[in-house]
């Protein structure tokens, strides 16, 4: 593993945001020894000793505790030789890959965790030891590379010998990262199809072996020449498997691209950040934008470079492939970003390559988000990451909602403190009055733009009653010219039918809120059944048998509302409201004056027309609404 290939699943620290501060780094001995957090038993990697050079021998005894630094000039220790399997190591390499671990364990001590990991895997290639691989996992689990620091931390255990309290350690660093860490099952791919993971090559299809990233969002792309690939943006939950469908259709429109290097070198040929094979090259692609680059041993290889494939058509490419002496690493957000090389498109989501070093554009473009510009000089050997967050553009037509149809049912109580009428005009303070109440159901259908606006039209029913008694009342005897004197009770009854038009704003996403006012007619009937008790013109005192009247009532309306909500989900909405019904009479209803009834001695009477309701009714209508949206 070297950084040109290293998985890129996680979010890496930032070169210029340093991590937490871990335990302090400590000299333990001339050949140093350092102390990081990763468990017990892991704080204390130890540097190779200066002739550890013989395979471990089965049977050998264990390494010393953990974290016991190696003397120089001193055997080495057993967990540090190379397995028996391998071929042995000279002592030019071993040197230099001392060298190397410890300027690793330098950059340690100044918490420059992706500078020492590549110390300590350049380490590790050159000779493999438990400490250098102890320290390769804490670094990667520091840039919260998880994914790899688990396997890390399985080579560790798998390939060394180590002491009882350095093994129960790394098992419990393996534990804890298994839960950071999850797994893709790619389905339906064509075999032989490549794996492209984050920007890294996972292999080809089927995988031998389950493909682990880190925790996160990922982008996942599936290539196989003469076929269209397949790229998908899937959100991976720790100790959870993801299942992505790569189901390949075969090109319908292509053209041929043609790779070659201009110096006549075999070099591998990367399209779309994919081996596809080697120079020279030729292959079907789809018809696009491609991005292109050489890949040799060592440093060897070309930038990116841009390649349209024209339908039916014959695109040559001619690259010299030179040394690149520095890398760059890119994490754009949000994760499956493009990501454009000096204007040229690498792909999507996390990109690392190596660059000539010198000044590069880098940019960073996805929908809905304003495009992040930088420039970076990289210096002969430097290795850089670049974290890159993109501002959201408010006006950006990827925010605003679609336009919506929406059907809501609501059912409310009523409280008016009076319908009003000359009727409650009588009521002085012989007099008693209930409140009116009822209830009101209503239907709205409505039309509501992205900005939450919308226009609609309502229809409903209300029933409502109040109750009179005892208040002032005259009875009017046929033939006489002065009325009688008395009190009457009134139950009256309201029920009628409203239409209107509504306008509203809707607004908020867990917990939404509507203001909406509607206007309309209201249409009804009011019922007065009426008793009384009056004196004759002989001053006695008699009761009157119950009458009804069935008066006709036509209102305007207005009704206000305010709702505050909870989303069930993303079309339905349940809420609570209030509402005032505000009714202005168009038509009032009054009494029928030409209903008769017993006067007793004085004959025949008639009651006053008297108006049953007022010019201007008040409710009050708090109830809930369930709302649809398509």
């Amino acid at each position: 593993m070297d950084l040109r290939t290293r998985r890129g699943g996680s979010r890496p620290l930032s070169l210029s945001r340093r991590p937490r501060a871990a335990p302090r780094l400590r000299a333990l001995s001339a050949a140093v020894a350092v102390a990081v957090a990763a468990g017990p038993a892991l704080a204390q990697p130890a540097p190779p000793a200066t002739d550890a050079a013989a395979p471990v021998k089965e049977g050998a005894a264990p390494a010393a505790e953990a974290g016991a630094p190696a003397r120089e000039g001193a055997a080495p220790a057993t967990g540090a030789a190379v397995p028996a399997e391998e071929a042995p190591v000279s002592e030019t390499d071993r040197q230099v890959a001392r060298l190397h671990f410890e300027k690793g364990l330098t950059l340690l001590r100044e918490e420059a965790w992706g500078p020492a990991l590549a110390e300590f895997l350049l380490s590790r290639k050159l000779f493999p030891t438990r400490v250098a691989t102890n320290n390769a996992a804490i670094a990667l689990r520091k840039l919260q590379r998880y994914d790899e620091a688990l396997e890390m931390f399985e080579t560790f255990l798998r390939d060394f010998t180590m002491s009882a309290a350095e093994r129960a350690a790394a098992q419990r660093e393996i534990a804890e990262l298994r839960a950071l860490v999850g797994t893709l099952d790619i389905t339906n791919a064509e075999p032989g199809a490549s794996i492209v993971v984050s920007g890294e090559e996972r292999g080809q299809y089927p995988p031998v072996k389950p493909i682990r990233v880190a925790a996160g969002a990922h982008v996942i792309r599936v290539f196989k020449e003469g076929y269209e690939p397949v790229e998908t943006r899937v959100d991976v939950a720790g100790g959870q498997t993801a299942t992505v469908n790569a189901k390949l259709r075969r090109l319908t429109r292509s053209g041929r691209l043609r790779v070659v290097e201009r110096a006549g070198k075999t070099v591998d040929v990367l399209v779309d950040n994919v081996v596809v094979g080697q120079t020279p090259w030729i292959g079907a692609l789809s018809v696009g934008d491609h991005m292109v680059a050489l890949r040799g041993a060592g440093k060897l290889g070309t930038q990116p470079t841009a390649a349209p494939v024209k339908p039916q058509e014959l695109t040559t490419l001619s690259l010299l492939a030179e040394d690149l002496d520095a890398s760059l690493r890119v994490d754009p957000t949000p994760p499956g970003a493009s990501v454009w090389i000096n204007s040229v498109n690498v792909g999507n989501g996390v990109w690392l390559g190596r660059l000539k070093a010198g000044t590069h554009r880098v940019e960073v473009k996805a929908d809905g988000f304003v495009t992040g510009t930088r420039t970076v000089t990289l210096q002969k050997g430097q290795r850089q990451s670049l974290d890159m967050g993109l501002e959201r553009d408010e006006d950006a037509d990827i925010w605003r909602k679609p336009p919506k149809i929406t059907l809501d049912v609501s059912a409310s109580f009523l409280l008016a403190p009076t319908l009003g009428g000359e009727i409650a005009d009588g009521c002085d303070s012989g007099c008693s009055s209930s409140l009116g109440l009822g209830g009101l159901g209503m239907v709205h259908g409505g039309y509501e733009l992205g900005s939450g606006i919308g226009v609609g039209i309502e229809l409903g029913g209300l029933f409502a009653a109040q109750q009179l008694d005892e208040r002032s009342a005259t009875l009017r005897p046929v033939g006489y010219r002065d009325p009688l004197d008395g009190t009457a009770s009134d139950t009256l009854r309201l029920g009628g039918f409203l239409a209107g038009a509504t306008f509203g704003y809707h607004f908020g996403e867990r917990f939404p809120a509507l203001l909406r006012l509607g206007a309309g007619v209201l249409v009804g009937e009011v019922r007065d059944e009426r008793t009384g008790r009056f004196r004759t013109t002989g001053g006695e005192w008699f009761n009157t048998f119950p009458v009804v009247d069935f008066a006709s009532a036509t209102y305007f309306y207005a009704d206000p509302e305010v709702r505050l909500g909870l989303r069930l989900g993303e079309r339905w909405e349940v809420s609570g409201s209030l509402k005032l019904l505000l009714l202005i009479g168009l038509s009032k209803p009054k009494w029928d004056r030409t209903i008769e009834l017993s006067a007793s001695t004085d004959g025949i009477g008639t009651y006053e027309p008297e108006s049953l309701m007022g010019d201007f009714v008040l409710m009050f209508s708090p109830g809930a609404s369930l709302r649809y949206q398509f």
